[in-house]
């Protein structure tokens, strides 16, 4: 058993091809596939992935409840899903910083400077888990 959290970790992308959409982000897979609906499945209106990289395939059961078939290597999903984190990390950040334009929000430091974190961990930390 790896002790990397990340391996945990679930980003579901509601964008069909890959590229950066609106993304939720899991403390397990079982979070993930209880908030998918069987329907978004069948379709493949996204992807999913583990914060380390590796795709997870989900599949249907008999009662139409989501769960993980497989999950696999990909050779660029490292990548993938950092993109996706950073492009949800400016979008948040602009709309912090028009909220803070109405006095509606407090802008960190680092969100003044426009600086975002770098890393996997960083980034999930700044956006928070979906509920």
């Amino acid at each position: 058993m790896t002790d990397d959290w990340l391996a945990d970790v679930v980003i579901v992308n509601e964008s069909p091809d890959e590229t950066a959409g609106d993304i939720s982000i899991f403390r397990s897979a079982g979070e993930a596939c209880r908030y998918l609906e069987d329907w978004w499945v069948r379709e493949h209106l996204g992807s999913v992935f583990t914060a380390q990289g590796r795709r997870l395939v989900l599949g249907i059961n008999g009662s139409n409840l989501v769960f993980v078939v497989e999950q696999h290597e990909t050779a660029r999903g490292p990548e993938i899903i950092l993109n996706w984190l950073r492009v949800s990390a400016t979008n948040l950040q602009e709309t912090r910083r028009r909220k803070s334009g109405k006095g509606k929000a407090v802008l960190s430091a680092f969100e003044q400077q426009r600086r975002l974190p770098t890393t996997v961990e960083g980034l999930i930390a700044y956006l928070g888990f979906t509920e």
